[in-house]
């Protein structure tokens, strides 16, 4: 079962979010890093970043749909 974002949750993923991806574009410019490596790292951030925004559009949905219902 997957547990849902309540308004505190959204608020700290949409922080979350914003900080990882200004910490993607700092690690994009790095240049002491191994193509690999770099590589690497970007492509969990990457991956942290779609979790990220699909849980803020799960929230986002729900909210629509509860604003519709009242």
């Amino acid at each position: 079962m997957t547990a849902y974002l309540d308004a505190q949750g959204y608020r700290q993923t949409k922080t979350k979010l914003a900080n990882l991806q200004r910490r993607q574009a700092e690690i994009e410019n790095r240049t002491d890093l191994t193509a690999a490596h770099r590589e690497q790292v970007l492509c969990s951030c990457h991956a942290m970043i779609q979790q990220y925004l699909r849980e803020i559009k799960v929230y986002e949905a729900l909210q629509q749909d509860a604003g519709r219902r009242t």
